[in-house]
């Protein structure tokens, strides 16, 4: 485990676990303050008296019905009602059914049925009987009278005394025990959530740490020298853009790298082959001469020995006209100039390289109307291109089917130009393709291996690429990409 995630994992753990104290510390003054402020005398004393209050009235009611029944029975008016017969006392039940709360009256006979009066009550009222006496009235002994009282009055009684009052009693009784359970039962939970989002944090730390190791190694390993060495991108966050920023950085190093590395090798190759030049040239004329000489200063009338002379001087001659063509091209990749590139219109110029080859076997032109705009120096581009050209017309040659030769030209998606030149010759086995470009390497029988270092070195100079692949015609594609300012 490295030094930053262990101080990541501690600041994590710090910055977590103080909440937790404070929150511990808040959560039991707050819940005490609560509980406090609920279970204190003045609510508790409130209660009581609700319950108070609604025993007196249940006390109240029942008097006011007793009182209501004993006027009934000893009142003067049932008294008269029972002198007048009959329908004096059915009119005397039917008044006192007028009564609040009376649903019901009965005058209780001796050795009779009782008379009645009944009324039903309204939906949800609980009704109750009870009978008061009856003195100084021959023939009754009594009065049944049935009161009620809504229902739901005592059901909202009962519901605050089951849910409110013995709640409130038991909170009472574990006021302490409660502020410290609530308390605990709070920090629980937070100190679970905490605990997740240090199991989170803690991961994505060595998450990042992880890709930081990675980065960090990719560096040594380029420092060292490796410049194959690359980071693995993911995410979309910032190490993710460091690390695509190092891959894009080590890919332009190593090709910076490989550009340098070839333009030094040829630069060493020029200046050998600026030497050798100068060490063949010279004695080629003396040796030219010489032939010469020896086969026109001989007046003998030896045919056999005329005709030696004859055919010495022809390979002497043919063979210093070879040296000399390699002397050429010797001083002309020795005397190779620098590129002064401008930019201008690609499509243009391949259209004015297509018109100077046009007597070329099998070649055309693909290019775009719009212009190209890339940065070239049209000289040396030209020799570039058509060294090209004339070495895929070569080895189209070697092959039985029709030649086919494509120059093309595209605008590239970052700005500069793609120039390619296709053939349907034998192409160049994948194993050749790196080498191919490196001086006096060459495939040809009468080749100096310095056509495709030059056309390398004059698309370097230009800050560009050139790579060899497979073409869709069958044979070779050389593809030179040029950018798109100086």
């Amino acid at each position: 485990m490295g030094r930053l995630e262990l101080k990541l994992m501690a600041l994590l753990i710090l910055l977590t676990g103080l909440p937790l104290g404070v929150a511990l510390w808040r959560a039991g003054v707050l819940f005490e303050r609560s509980l406090g402020a609920g279970l204190n005398p003045l609510v508790s004393q409130a209660l009581d008296d609700a319950v108070q209050v609604y025993g007196a009235y249940v006390t109240a009611e029942k008097g006011r019905f007793r009182a209501v029944g004993e006027g009934l029975a000893q009142g003067h008016a049932l008294r008269v009602a029972a002198e007048g017969g009959q329908p004096a006392l059915d009119a005397w039940l039917a008044r006192g059914l007028e009564r609040p709360g009376i649903f019901g009256l009965a005058l209780v006979r001796a050795g009779a049925a009782p008379l009645a009066a009944e009324a039903a009550p309204p939906p949800g009222w609980l009704t109750r009987t009870e009978r008061f006496p009856i003195d100084d009235l021959p023939g009754f002994t009594g009065l049944d009278v049935t009161y009620g009282a809504h229902a739901e009055l005592l059901a909202r009684f009962r519901s605050m005394e089951r849910d409110v009052i013995e709640p409130f009693r038991a909170l009472e009784a574990d006021r302490r025990g409660l502020a410290g359970a609530y308390a605990w039962s709070f920090v629980g939970y937070l100190a679970l959530a905490v605990l997740l989002a240090a199991v989170v944090s803690v991961v994505t730390a060595r998450r990042v740490t992880r890709r930081l190791r990675q980065l960090r190694n990719a560096m040594t390993a380029v420092a060292g020298g490796d410049l194959a060495a690359r980071v693995p991108v993911s995410g979309r966050d910032e190490v993710a853009d460091l690390s695509q920023g190092f891959n894009e950085m080590a890919t332009r190093l190593a090709a910076s790298q490989a550009r340098v590395q070839y333009l030094t090798q040829v630069s060493v190759w020029q200046g050998i082959a600026r030497k050798l030049a100068h060490e063949i040239k010279n004695p080629l004329t003396p040796i030219l001469l010489a032939a010469q000489q020896a086969h026109e200063s001989y007046k003998g009338e030896d045919a056999r020995h005329q005709r030696v002379l004859e055919t010495a001087r022809e390979i002497v001659e043919q063979e210093v006209h070879v040296l000399k063509r390699l002397v050429e091209n010797f001083s002309r990749f020795a005397r190779l100039p620098g590129v002064s590139p401008k930019v201008e219109d690609a499509a243009g110029f391949c259209r004015d390289v297509f018109s100077a080859l046009g007597h070329v076997d099998g070649l055309t032109l693909v290019a775009p109307d719009e212009p190209v705009r890339a940065a070239l120096d049209r000289d040396l581009l030209r020799q570039a291109v058509t060294n090209l050209i004339h070495n895929a017309a070569d080895a189209c040659t070697e092959v039985e089917r029709p030649a086919a030769i494509r120059l093309s030209v595209q605008a590239l998606p970052e700005g500069g130009a793609l120039i390619a030149v296709d053939d349907s010759g034998p192409g160049v086995p994948e194993a050749d393709r790196e080498r191919i470009f490196d001086p006096y390497v060459t495939g040809k029988r009468e080749g100096t291996g310095l056509g495709l270092a030059i056309v390398k070195k004059i698309v370097l100079d230009h800050g560009g690429s050139i790579t060899v692949e497979e073409s869709d015609l069958g044979g070779a594609r050389f593809a030179l990409t040029l950018p798109g300012s100086v």
